[in-house]
């Protein structure tokens, strides 16, 4: 199954535990959890793409932003959840409440990421040249879209 997200397809998968009521940060926490969990079955793409970096999340919801959060990475591994902003983010990753509960709740998770993606409800992007590259690669990698599925049920 192809899933044309990044981390929030990571960090949209991240995000993707709270379908019912909003995400919350606690949500942004478990979910690093669960992908912590599985990082070591990643593919090559997904290390490399979330090998070091700083990845800031701002989800919005109807009434405005409802939550910020930062993820720092080492060597693919988060190993620090920041409330608010993160410093110096290498890659940002915005999206509203319903784009996020479509793609949870949706039978074809990848399709609705990807439907969300093409109407600019999610949106991924690398601050510097190199995460520009990485995101790019990851967008296009088909395994790192499965794996990025697989963390949401999909």
């Amino acid at each position: 199954m192809k899933m044309a997200f990044l981390l929030l397809a990571a960090t949209l998968a991240w995000a993707g535990s709270a379908p019912a009521s909003g995400v919350a940060f606690e949500d942004i926490q478990h979910a690093v959890e669960i992908y912590n969990m599985g990082v070591e079955s990643a593919p090559e793409v997904v290390k490399t793409l979330l090998g070091d970096e700083r990845v800031q999340i701002e989800i919005s919801g109807e009434d405005g932003p409802s939550l910020l959060a930062g993820l720092e990475t080492r060597r693919a591994v988060v190993v620090n959840v920041t409330e608010g902003e993160i410093p110096d983010p290498t890659i940002l990753v915005e999206a509203t409440e319903d784009a996020i509960q479509r793609v949870f709740l949706s039978p074809d998770p990848a399709g609705a990421f990807q439907e969300a993606r093409d109407q600019g409800d999610i949106k991924i992007t690398g601050t510097t040249w190199s995460a520009k590259a990485k995101v790019a690669a990851a967008l296009a990698s088909s395994s790192a879209l499965r794996f990025f599925a697989g963390l949401i049920g999909g």
